[in-house]
């Protein structure tokens, strides 16, 4: 079941990156001038070659080798369309080219850096190669948070959000939490970014084991602006999911055992704190026209009182 989601995952994902990519290339090729932009769409072409595992090598060659911001570029758009070209089969990157291309994240230019996140979303998607991407994740994080690119920083929180699937992922992405709260909290400019957060921390909620960590992290107060019945009905009900999936956690029979101690700034002191302001903020939603939003706010309002 794993492997078939996996498959799909990548399929699925693969198509859209591929043809978003080459467009942002070519995109960013145009404001930099005429000449730059004929040079990157010839090299965008080539991505319509027949691909094989000796091609690949090559490109990853010539990746290491090009100084030229839009022949990295390229060569990255041309990496994704090999993976979409392979879709029928897994594509295991050796462990030395998935380096490679998580140090490209440090490069300056944001076309590079978006192509990289996208590139490893693909390989994500293939979950024999995210033993070697754990070891990528706080890069990872860290160039997704200090990104102040739109573009960049959806491409790397996609990245994450498809690591969040799987569970042995968790412990590293957990160590995000601030970050995400952060961004959360002030991309209200952008549904796309709070849409893919919000599956982030609803991916990590399904994880009793760490539910602790996840309850003792830093919030702003403002968090809870965003149970609201005009936001999203999709990015409401994952935070609803989330919620209830971490009062599940806390009524659990190896909770209920611990006694816990939490900081005053906590996800768990704002959300299930005897002062808490949460059942206010659910009270609404609990006439919300969407019916999975309703339910789970009815829900969640029963075993709050």
């Amino acid at each position: 079941m794993a492997e078939t989601f996996g498959h799909n995952l990548r399929k699925n994902a693969v198509g859209v990156l591929v043809g978003a990519g080459a467009a942002y290339l070519l995109y960013n090729a145009f404001k930099s001038g005429g000449g730059q932009l004929k040079e990157c769409a010839g090299k965008v072409k080539k991505l319509k070659k027949t691909q094989n595992p000796e091609q690949l090598n090559r490109l990853f060659e010539q990746l290491e080798e090009k100084n030229s911001t839009c022949d990295r570029a390229a060569l990255l758009c041309e990496i994704r369309q090999y993976l979409e070209l392979c879709e029928h089969t897994e594509v295991t990157f050796m462990p030395a080219q998935i380096g490679i291309i998580a140090a490209m994240l440090e490069d300056e230019d944001v076309v590079v850096t978006t192509n990289c996140f996208q590139v490893l979303n693909s390989l994500a998607g293939n979950f024999s190669n995210q033993k070697e991407m754990q070891k990528c994740i706080p890069r990872i994080i860290y160039f997704t948070a200090q990104s102040a690119c739109l573009e960049q920083q959806i491409a790397g929180l996609g990245l994450i959000s498809t690591l969040a699937l799987c569970s042995g992922n968790h412990p590293e992405i957990l160590k995000g939490i601030p970050e995400y709260l952060r961004i959360l909290q002030t991309a209200r400019y952008s549904g796309r970014v709070s849409m893919i957060i919000t599956r982030i921390l609803f991916s990590l909620s399904t994880n009793r084991g760490l539910a602790y960590v996840l309850l003792n992290s830093k919030v702003e107060p403002a968090f809870l602006h965003l149970f609201n019945p005009f936001v999203n009905k999709d990015i409401i009900y994952q935070l609803l999911a989330f919620v209830s999936n971490l009062n599940e956690s806390l009524k659990s029979e190896n909770s209920s055992c611990v006694q816990w101690e939490y900081n005053e700034e906590s996800l768990y002191v704002l959300l299930f704190s005897s002062d808490s302001p949460l059942l206010n903020k659910l009270l609404p939603l609990m006439n919300h026209n969407d019916t999975r939003v309703k339910s789970t706010a009815v829900s969640i309002v029963s075993k709050l009182v």
